[in-house]
């Protein structure tokens, strides 16, 4: 956006506010000392009588003066004066899952947070593709559409905490039939990058999702985050600080490993490939995977569009100063 807008419509409108405040002040004084005579001619002797043009015109001024203000507040925008032509590579939706599970304690500071730096060094290390961002545990949402934007992707990624999908539990299955409908029409390669440690407790099969995926022409890859040897799933502190763990219902502590035979089944059946995170070089291998050959145009990035907020605070600066003028 112009540079000339982001500096002059705040605080043009902010003037103007200011503007109207005083004008509003000075018009209720000026009644209340035409209150206190009780003879017009007395008012008219004492020059206080309203000119026929100020009676109507400057109120009316001040709420045009407001209206055009208020406007320019919301910095409005036009279309965009053109749209720009960009290339990709490949379209990539993330899903990450952020059951309680990605809490377990066999990684520091979590696997969720570990898996979040991996997604961000994948998003460096293969910049020419379109990310999107699905998050999920009992049920799977979308957290940012597909992007050419990396700085919005990586700020929706950076936002991401635990259980933000509602039902609790862990569906791989759910999470990539979501993605697989998430992604822009277009001739790109898309894949669908499933994020999570395996464990998979509630709704549709994994393998026949990715199978379903792989069917309309997508690829599934998975990133496991976790352990083999598992740890503890922490649920809060008891009263003396202590951190309590996960139970199963026979009272026992739950302890969540990393299922990595049920990633690659998953991968398999998507036709991508299955890696882990904590693996030396995983990020760098996914990067290749999720590189298509060559980078295809894309249409529909926009130019930077027009905005109307500084006329509008113009507007309203010009009309608040013939109104204080009357």
């Amino acid at each position: 956006m112009s540079p000339f807008a982001n500096i002059l419509a705040a605080p043009l409108s902010l003037l103007g506010l200011v503007m109207a405040g005083i004008y509003v002040y000075y018009k209720r004084r000026d009644d209340a000392a035409r209150g206190a005579y009780a003879d017009t001619g007395l008012l008219k002797g004492a020059g206080l009588g309203n000119r026929p043009a100020t009676s109507y015109i400057a109120p009316a001024l001040v709420i045009v003066a407001i209206l055009f203000g208020s406007l320019a507040a919301t910095r409005p925008i036009g279309p965009p004066d053109k749209e720009e032509a960009g290339t990709a590579m490949m379209d990539v939706i993330v899903a990450l899952d952020v059951s309680d599970s990605m809490a377990a304690g066999d990684e520091k500071p979590s696997r969720l947070e570990n898996a979040k730096d991996a997604i961000a060094n994948l998003v460096t290390a293969a910049p020419g593709n379109r990310y999107g961002l699905v998050v999920f545990s009992g049920e799977a949402t979308v957290s940012c559409p597909v992007t050419s934007d990396h700085d919005a992707f990586l700020t929706f990624l950076d936002g991401v905490g635990f259980s933000k999908s509602g039902l609790p539990g862990t569906a791989i299955g759910e999470a990539v039939l979501t993605a697989a409908t998430r992604f822009k029409p277009g001739e790109l390669p898309r894949a669908v990058l499933v994020v999570t440690d395996g464990e998979n407790t509630y709704g549709a099969d994994p393998v026949e999702a990715a199978k379903s995926a792989k069917a309309r022409n997508m690829k599934v890859y998975t990133l496991g985050a976790g352990t083999p040897s598992g740890g503890k799933i922490p649920v809060g502190r008891d009263f003396f600080g202590e951190l309590m763990y996960k139970t199963d219902r026979q009272g026992r502590v739950v302890n969540s490993r990393l299922d990595r035979s049920m990633l690659e089944k998953v991968a398999d059946a998507g036709g991508g490939k299955s890696f882990v995170a904590s693996d030396p070089g995983a990020v760098g291998a996914l990067a290749g995977a999720l590189s298509a050959k060559e980078a295809k145009e894309v249409k529909g990035i926009p130019a930077d569009a027009k905005e109307y907020g500084p006329y509008f605070a113009l507007a309203a600066f010009a009309a608040l100063a013939v109104a204080l003028a009357l």
